[in-house]
């Protein structure tokens, strides 16, 4: 009846349409509850082992940032992703998640391994339907999480539990020895809660009366996120920290994340903007220029940022490049308004991707 009476709303504002007085009253007498005293109906017994046999095996998604993601476009691009197209079916429902159910439990057992999965570079958070009752449904996201500049002697599975239980309910702690062919790895696996902020960089008094230690914290499959607060729900255009930044630190930050720039002219704008943010506005005509250079093949795809709380923003050094700068003065960008979106090559309809290698 909801839509029938969105119809008439439409019908009756239409300019040259005049709605029908009659069919007005046929309407409404149907809203009469005729039949609510009769004996009850009950679904057959077959629909309803049914229904229990497709939830055993349903998944159920849902996007964090509903700004920039949508059903439609999460039930069409996520089996892509799995390599399941035709093997699951997609269902949308009205709260905007997407019930996905699988032929086999072996699949949804394969996709559940394999988070986290984004759309549009924003995380989705993904549970059993069987767990729609759990306070922790559609909460959580299991993140690997590498733990580095931890001093080897704290390379113990008690210190680097304790550490990372603050980002979150630790499942799994892996500590690898160096060795002539590797170096040491502390990793972990932690179930992070949506609503909680990302934390990148951080001091830690491991024992009391020793100095602290600062640790950096990297999370295998983040892209997209706030780089203000750390949020997974939103921006930074639209954080409640937006209107404390500088217009200098705004035009980095706009170059930093703008898909157009060249990987190079994007990086020098963010350790820019790490600059300002460690020791403050820095002086002089030198801080005005970005430097800038051809752009080569390993350094092709977009580098991903992150911000601390109370640490700026940290750069995987990996993913750094040893350059031959020529200067070149880069403008100064706009500042659109503060709910203003920038459209970017990632705002396709069916695009998606998984922190598996």
């Amino acid at each position: 009846m909801q839509s029938e009476d969105k119809h008439q709303e439409q019908d009756q504002n239409h300019p040259y349409q005049q709605p029908d007085p009659t069919r007005v009253i046929w309407k409404a007498l149907q809203r009469m509850k005729l039949g609510a005293d009769r004996s009850r109906w009950s679904v057959h017994d077959e629909a309803q082992k049914e229904f229990e046999k497709d939830h055993r095996l349903c998944l159920v998604i849902k996007g964090l940032n509903m700004e920039h993601q949508n059903s439609p476009g999460i039930k069409v691009a996520l089996p892509k992703t799995w390599q399941l197209v035709g093997k699951v079916e997609g269902q949308i429902n009205d709260d905007g998640s997407v019930n996905f159910y699988f032929d086999t439990e072996h699949h949804l057992l394969m996709v559940l391994e394999k988070q986290p999965y984004t759309y549009r570079g924003w995380l989705v958070a993904l549970d059993r339907w069987t767990n729609r009752d759990s306070p922790t449904f559609l909460k959580q996201i299991p993140f690997k999480i590498r733990v580095e500049k931890l001093p080897d002697v704290y390379r113990r599975h008690s210190i680097v539990e304790s550490i990372c239980s603050k980002l979150g309910h630790v499942e799994e702690v892996t500590i690898v020895e160096p060795s002539i062919f590797r170096e040491a790895e502390v990793t972990v696996k932690v179930h992070f809660d949506v609503d909680d902020q990302i934390t990148l960089t951080r001091e830690v008094e491991i024992i009391k009366g020793k100095p602290p230690v600062e640790l950096d914290f990297r999370y295998e499959g983040l892209q997209k996120f706030c780089l203000l607060c750390g949020s997974l729900r939103h921006e930074y255009e639209i954080c409640s920290e937006f209107s404390k930044m500088q217009p200098r630190q705004f035009e980095l930050m706009d170059i930093g994340t703008n898909p157009y720039a060249s990987v190079q002219v994007r990086d020098a704008a963010i350790r820019e903007y790490i600059t300002i943010k460690e020791i403050g506005e820095p002086s002089g005509t030198a801080t005005a220029t970005l430097m800038q250079t051809e752009p080569t093949p390993a350094l092709s795809a977009p580098r991903q940022m992150a911000q601390s709380r109370g640490q700026g923003i940290v750069i995987n050094p990996n993913e750094a490049a040893s350059t031959q700068a020529h200067p070149q003065v880069v403008p100064a960008t706009f500042v659109p308004d503060q709910r203003s979106k920038r459209k970017t090559p990632d705002d396709k309809e069916e695009q998606a991707s998984t922190s598996a290698k």
